[in-house]
């Protein structure tokens, strides 16, 4: 039995798709972002063909012919899209939240191995700029976070949208780790000392040491008093 095939009008009719927009999906594209300083080089980014040539789509003559395989991934993308828009509009309200777990649990079904940043976010209690700067592209990585997420590796772009592979959780988790271990560490203390009109800094266990010998001398002229 031969296999259905569909046209170009009739793929763009089926999902309110622009031709030039279906040409991307079976083509691909090259994204050019400008940089922030005059000096700076611009980048290019390649998004990958969502529609394989022999696999999703065949040339028969001089027409483009779809193949079911395709408007399979399309259907997955348009209910990814929808997913990922119901959620961001409902979150933060509690009557909703189970209706949001279910949309998830739809998006995991989808693909159980890929991630949105606000979901990472919210499990790894983190803003999404900081899960944004852990990328090998941004300009304002951590510098005192070196195991960055690297492009095609941890993350991808997905129709403009940047979608995280399993791989980068644990990254970021690391992250969110060391985030948190500098938190709990107390921040030293710091003393100015004046002697004569010259005034110096002291830091840390210079600091506490010096503090100690005060205190230490304070407690033993209230003895005296006493």
């Amino acid at each position: 039995m031969a296999q259905k095939t569909y046209n170009s009008k009739e793929v763009c009719e089926m999902f309110s798709l622009s031709a030039p927009r279906l040409l991307q999906f079976r083509k691909g594209q090259t994204v050019k972002v400008a940089g922030k300083g005059k000096n700076d080089e611009p980048r290019f980014y390649d998004f990958e063909p969502i529609l394989k040539e022999g696999k999703d789509w065949e040339w028969n003559g001089s027409e483009v012919v779809f193949k079911e395989s395709a408007i399979t991934k399309l259907k997955q993308r348009k209910a990814y899209r929808k997913i990922q828009s119901n959620t961001v509009t409902s979150r933060g309200t509690k009557s909703s939240s189970k209706r949001q777990q279910g949309k998830l649990e739809t998006k995991r079904e989808i693909n159980s191995l890929e991630f949105s940043v606000q979901e990472l976010a919210e499990e790894m209690k983190l803003t999404v700029q900081k899960i944004y700067a852990l990328r090998d592209i941004s300009t304002n990585k951590p510098v005192s976070f070196q195991n960055y997420l690297k492009q095609n590796k941890d993350w991808k772009y997905d129709d403009g949208k940047v979608i995280l592979f399993k791989s980068a959780k644990e990254k970021v988790k690391q992250y969110a780790d060391m985030l948190k271990e500098k938190e709990e560490i107390p921040k030293s203390k710091k003393l100015s000392v004046l002697i004569g009109n010259k005034v110096f800094h002291l830091l840390g266990d210079a600091a506490n040491a010096v503090i100690k010998i005060i205190e230490k001398d304070q407690l033993s002229k209230k003895k005296e008093k006493a």
